[in-house]
């Protein structure tokens, strides 16, 4: 059984694996691990990493390591790591802009973030903050950074365009993940000691109100239509899911195997249909459905920390195949993959990433119909119509 809700280009969920000391990536179709990428001089239990960021459009993984003071950059179709860059004292959180071009990280021991130009892989800039930083997160257009400062107590809003600081606020007890609605006009805070998040209107500005919900919130994230938050709270097994116009909590989901399951982690799916949330304490995924927030839950890499969507890897090993494919018919089939006369979902996907440029045309030649060596509208519409009605006879 796979995880519902699959679409072209996020077809994969990457899970960061403490136990396994790397990344997996987990493949929505059928929810099975396809591939798993080490992270470099990672014993355990010394290697300790934080947090995970996919850059979709470089097939890149960054991991921020807190016990080397440095992201590690990891190639997902090569399953390498290319290299490793250092930061700041304690990285515990990164969060990506929207262009790919800047990683910015909270570096929890030394109070500031550090700025990470992704083409060079070198930090151009270092932005100081409140004390223990912890949690990131940007507005939808990147021109504010917001940074959960968990040792004081408070949000720092960053200008990004030169790096100053335009505010500090205050927020509750602990603060650790920070999320801003897709609209941009909400920042929410989860407040690990306090068990409230705490809700910023931005356009009214401070102060923040305080939303309560279970123990220890740890992540949150925001549905897709921004009319629903949900957070993480770690030391109850449960996800609040919060109503945004009400700013008021609902009722607890349970999520993993017992009160004990540690989620720490949540990551709303591209298509706004699901949640994943990571149940650190027992190796478990639990799939949340938003429209009705009934729970199941899956065994996962172990000691799964953080989540986050992509692309699935290219195939490593590349299949031997002819430019087009021939089914019992005689005629050949746009998009039949396996060469039996039938196209499926999974044959669509691929096609979709080779014509993006995420796969290798020899992963399926099928898709090209005019021998040009690449993958065009036509050509999908071709498939689709041999998905919805079948190969040519």
């Amino acid at each position: 059984m796979g995880f519902p809700g699959a679409i072209w280009g996020q077809d994969c969920l990457f899970v960061l694996s403490r136990l396994e000391g790397g990344v997996v990536a987990v493949r929505r179709a059928d929810a099975q691990g396809i591939r798993s990428v080490t992270l470099p001089d990672c014993p355990l239990p010394q290697c300790q990493p934080t947090s995970l960021v996919i850059d979709a459009a470089q097939q890149r993984a960054y991991v921020t390591r807190l016990d080397s003071d440095s992201v590690a950059v990891l190639d997902l179709d090569a399953a390498v790591p290319i290299t490793s860059v250092p930061v700041g004292d304690g990285p515990a959180a990164a969060v990506l802009t929207h262009d790919g071009r800047r990683l910015y990280v909270a570096n929890l021991s030394s109070g500031d973030v550090s700025v990470v130009d992704t083409s060079s892989l070198r930090v151009v800039d270092t932005i100081t903050v409140g004390s223990g930083p912890r949690g990131l997160a940007l507005l939808p257009d990147d021109t504010r950074l917001f940074v959960a400062n968990s040792n004081d107590d408070t949000l720092s809003i960053i200008k990004t365009a030169d790096g100053t600081v335009a505010d500090t606020v205050a927020v509750g007890d602990a603060p650790s993940g920070v999320a801003v609605s897709p609209d941009g006009t909400r920042v929410y805070v989860a407040n690990q000691r306090a068990g409230t998040v705490s809700a910023l209107d931005l356009a009214q500005g401070p102060p923040a109100a305080a939303i309560t919900v279970g123990n220890g919130p740890r992540a949150i994230a925001f549905s897709v239509d921004g009319a629903q938050a949900l957070v993480t709270n770690t030391l109850s097994g449960t996800v609040s899911p919060i109503d945004v116009a009400s700013a008021t909590a609902g009722t607890p989901i349970a999520v993993g195997g017992s009160a004990a399951s540690g989620p720490v982690a949540i990551a709303v799916a591209p298509e706004g249909l699901v949640a994943y949330v990571a149940n650190l304490s027992d190796n478990s995924l639990s799939t949340i459905t938003l429209s009705n927030g009934a729970a199941t839950t899956s065994a996962a890499p172990g000691a799964p920390f953080d989540l986050a969507f992509g692309n699935c890897p290219v195939p490593m090993a590349t299949p031997t195949v002819t430019p087009t494919v021939t089914p019992t018919g005689g005629r050949s089939c746009p998009g039949d993959c396996g060469g039996d006369g039938v196209v499926t979902v999974s044959d669509m996907i691929q096609g979709v990433n080779i014509a993006l440029g995420n796969s290798a045309l020899s992963s399926c030649a099928a898709f090209d119909l005019d021998h040009s060596n690449d993958v065009g509208v036509n050509e999908l519409i071709a498939a689709v119509n041999a998905l919805l009605n079948g190969c040519p006879s």
